[in-house]
């Protein structure tokens, strides 16, 4: 089997990777934000996407099954089956829906929620648990359609969560659910091929390691603190999508 990465572009993709999941580390997701576009400066997408997929996977599964008992089981029985319901949609959309301005409208969205949350300085109002199911579908219907989950888990539960460790935990779980069923999805279309899964196994040591380290500054930094970089990160998603849209 041949080695998808030469040494110079092995030692760059594991570098980027590592400190991508240090911040997946402190925020329980975005290490896609930088490991997407990094590794495709040297490979197609159809090579990164599904790389990127598995090493999502391998770190929530880390970080949810350390703190599985921390996540709140009734938030996820409302935004779980709801996130299957978006993954289904998503499919239906994405032949109908008009792509790039589909992705501005959702970059814009994200960077005005994340001014708006730096504003605030970290500080946010608390929500009725009605949302829960509205997160699922949003983050479903977008795993699918753009391969970005995560932010309508985080903004929800940032607003139901006062313990970090329980929002931390439960964006984790969903993170994980949301992750695979893509992953599944990259099966049942044949992208799961051989030099993904050399790729991932070679990789897969330095995003753990960041997660670590990640996990461990993480607890270090007041909740405010995180719930800052996670609207730091909404703001580098909104950007990078009409970044993306506009290319």
């Amino acid at each position: 089997m041949t080695v998808p990465f030469d040494l110079q572009t092995y030692m760059i993709a594991a570098a980027g990777v590592g400190a991508a999941y240090i911040i997946f580390g402190i925020t329980a997701f975005g290490a896609a934000l930088f490991t997407v576009p990094l590794l495709s400066q040297f490979f197609p997408l159809d090579f990164v996407l599904p790389l990127s997929v598995l090493l999502d996977v391998s770190a929530a599964l880390a970080l949810g099954t350390r703190f599985s008992r921390e996540a709140d089981k009734s938030e996820l029985k409302l935004m779980v089956p709801a996130c299957l319901i978006g993954a289904v949609l998503g499919v239906t959309l994405l032949v109908s829906l008009p792509r790039a301005a589909t992705i501005v409208a959702l970059g814009v969205f994200l960077i005005a929620y994340g001014a708006h949350a730096l504003h605030r300085g970290g500080k946010v109002s608390i929500v009725g648990r009605g949302w829960a199911p509205v997160s699922g579908l949003a983050g479903g219907v977008l795993g699918t359609l753009f391969g970005i989950g995560a932010p309508p888990y985080a903004i929800y539960l940032s607003r139901r969560k006062t313990d970090l460790r329980a929002y931390r935990a439960t964006l984790s779980n969903m993170v994980l659910f949301s992750v695979s069923i893509r992953a599944l999805v990259f099966l049942a279309s044949g992208l799961m091929l051989a030099d993904r899964l050399i790729g991932f196994v070679m990789l897969a040591p330095f995003a753990l390691a960041g997660l670590w380290v990640g996990n461990r500054l993480q607890r270090r930094i007041s909740r405010e603190a995180t719930l800052r970089l996670v609207s730091v990160l909404l703001l580098l998603i909104g950007a990078s999508l009409i970044y993306r849209a506009l290319s």
